[in-house]
């Protein structure tokens, strides 16, 4: 099968906006990673055009640890965006693999700090910054990759469709972006603030049982001072990433530049050096914790910038992957996935038309039976954003999903 002069390869990942699969250019007999938007997730020319700008737009970025876009394209109703094809692994599954020795994740710190920066200067805000869209070369080298949902600054680039993709636990997010504000550069900072201190400590500064618990701990509860973890670490590498989470962006550091400059006066000091002596039973302890429960993969499509999910009893919960879910329900009886929970839907705007896995169920305000286990939900109202969410249920009881769609308008934030 081709995507415009792309012949595939094999198909190397999937997520619920689109499939990557590694390509072949002949044009110039290289191989390309191909990132294809999934056909249902195409609803309607207006948006395929904008999103086709939009790429073109982040494609003007030339940088050592970004990932380079080569072409974008419109084929099989759908479009693909051809990239670098990287060699390495996703900075979660180095955490999950023990770790790194604490001058090289000062090193990587940097390495993504002046990357965001160049980013930013180009006017164009990452809003996904989290380890699975960081790739660690074999020789050392950070390469952020998805800038799906990145935010164009320029007035005069193109308006940014809104299409949005939160993958994964939202620990990662911002207190502005969780709050439905417009975010600049400070947020993707706060975000690499996150991902230190998760490799400094071995476990991320905020969780909680359900999605809104996690959301009132990143808005208003400070983080456990990382050398209080770990007597270990430095108190100038803690205070800097302390300075990362501040929750208001005016109390952090302003710009990629300062972050980078502030980790490699941290690198030079002999402080920083005593974190290489931590005791081996530290790395053990922090792969226990970085792989412990990781919470719900919410998708949100369309420009959606703000949502609450309200769980009950950890009702919105989901492993650490795609696959992991899978499992957990083809674990359970048939019994167990024949009960039914109570999936209470609605929206602002009311109307909406929901769709689950797929099925049309009626239109929002909406009280729905479903088994156990995991779930698309849609919902489609006609001149708004899409919205879409995978759901966890696995407890008898109500669950309810409120959701605010956002009109199709180009002057919203």
């Amino acid at each position: 099968m081709n995507y415009g002069r792309y012949k595939i390869v094999e198909e190397v990942g999937k997520g619920a906006m689109g499939v990557v699969y590694q390509a072949h250019d002949p044009q110039i007999d290289r191989m390309v990673a191909l990132k294809v938007l999934r056909e249902d997730k195409v609803t309607s020319e207006d948006l395929v055009q904008r999103f086709f700008k939009e790429a073109k737009a982040i494609g003007r970025l030339s940088h050592p640890n970004i990932v380079t876009v080569y072409d974008v394209g419109h084929d099989h109703g759908t479009i693909y965006i051809a990239m670098e094809f990287l060699e390495g692994s996703p900075l979660n599954q180095v955490i999950r693999d023990g770790g790194l020795p604490p001058e090289k994740i000062v090193d990587l710190g940097i390495q993504m700090a002046e990357a965001v920066n160049y980013a930013h200067e180009k006017g164009i805000v990452h809003r996904d910054i989290k380890p699975t869209n960081i790739i660690l070369t074999p020789n050392g080298q950070v390469k952020i990759t998805d800038f799906g949902i990145a935010r164009i600054e320029d007035s005069s680039a193109p308006q940014q469709t809104q299409v949005g993709e939160i993958l994964g636990t939202p620990v990662y997010m911002s207190p502005e972006q969780i709050m439905g504000k417009r975010v600049d550069g400070r947020s993707d900072l706060y975000s690499l603030g996150v991902i230190l201190y998760e490799l400094i400590t071995g476990r991320r500064p905020f969780g909680g049982d359900n999605l809104a618990a996690i959301f009132r701990a990143i808005t208003q509860d400070p983080p456990p001072d990382p050398s209080s973890i770990d007597s270990s670490i430095p108190s100038p590498l803690s205070a800097l990433v302390l300075k990362s989470l501040n929750k208001t962006p005016d109390g952090r550091y302003q710009t990629g530049k300062t972050m980078a400059q502030a980790l490699k006066a941290c690198l030079m000091t002999e402080k920083t050096m005593v974190l290489s002596e931590r005791p081996s039973e530290k790395k053990s302890r922090s792969i226990g914790l970085t792989i412990t429960v990781i919470f719900v993969l919410v998708t949100v499509v369309g420009g959606l910038s703000y949502f609450f999910l309200i769980a009950k009893n950890g009702a919105l919960q989901s492993g650490p992957s795609s696959v992991e879910s899978s499992s957990h329900v083809e674990s359970m009886s048939p019994a167990e996935v024949a009960k039914p929970a109570i999936l209470k839907v609605q929206s602002i705007p009311t109307g909406a038309q929901v769709f689950v896995d797929g099925s049309f169920k009626g239109k929002s305000p909406l009280n729905l039976d479903l088994p156990f286990g995991k779930h698309e939900v849609r919902l489609n109202l006609p001149n708004h954003y899409e919205w879409e969410a995978q759901l966890q249920l696995r407890e008898e009881d109500e669950t309810p999903l409120f959701v605010r769609l956002i009109p199709m308008d180009d002057n919203h934030p």
